[in-house]
């Protein structure tokens, strides 16, 4: 479900944890088995139940307009009333389509944990800050930045690009667990990785063939 649902508000923009950051305390899953949708709000109280298409939609996202359906039952109300603004649930058209500059986003354990070093035991970074689609194991730090341009063969059939350097936004300034500002893990990144632009940090990507993956597989370097 990854890239599939969103949030907009009252005038048509897509809401992120960028403008919401408690949105992180809200755990969500999605079956494509059986089309089902719950989320889990942080006092215990889960909205579940199969996501019913309303209205179609649209919402804008950096600029591109990103068209869908609201979904129908309990889900917006919910996530209204914890947030303390209006908002919609949505269902994009098209999968994978509500991503920021690319659908897919890399990041290796090494480098994660180099940057945790820089601190001195000040603070020890947590995976779900930089909320990778794929969590690379078994390189050195930063390692991800020679593979631009290349392919990355993920277990039997999937097909990756990489693209571009990832510029890491202000929600790695948060806590991922209550959406506080807690650390300016920006002003970290750019004290040994400068540049004018952003703090880059990982990798985005593109699918060219889709296929599963699991904990555990192994990826293939391709031209």
């Amino acid at each position: 479900g990854d890239r599939r649902f969103l949030l907009g508000d009252s005038e048509g923009r897509v809401v992120t944890q960028r403008q919401r950051g408690k949105l992180t305390q809200i755990s969500a899953e999605y079956s494509d088995e059986d089309d089902s949708l719950k989320l889990k709000f942080p006092d215990g109280s889960i909205v579940s139940g199969h996501p019913e298409a309303g209205s179609e939609t649209a919402t804008v996202l950096w600029g591109r307009v990103v068209s869908g359906v609201e979904i129908v039952g309990d889900w917006s109300k919910a996530l209204s009333d914890f947030c303390g603004v209006e908002l919609t649930l949505m269902k994009s058209r098209n999968p994978g389509e509500s991503f920021d500059e690319y659908p897919v986003s890399l990041i290796s354990e090494a480098t994660i944990e180099y940057l945790s070093d820089l601190t001195r035991g000040e603070k020890e970074f947590e995976v779900e800050r930089f909320r990778p689609t794929l969590l690379i194991g078994g390189c050195d730090p930063h390692e991800e930045d020679s593979w631009l341009g290349k392919g990355l063969l993920i277990g039997d059939r999937l097909r990756l690009r990489l693209i571009s350097r990832d510029p890491r936004c202000a929600i790695t300034t948060l806590d991922p667990k209550t959406g506080e500002r807690d650390f300016d893990t920006l002003r970290l990144i750019l004290s040994y990785r400068p540049s004018r632009r952003a703090a880059y940090l990982g990798v985005y990507g593109i699918v060219e063939a889709s296929g599963s993956v699991a904990v555990g597989d192994e990826i293939t370097l391709s031209q």
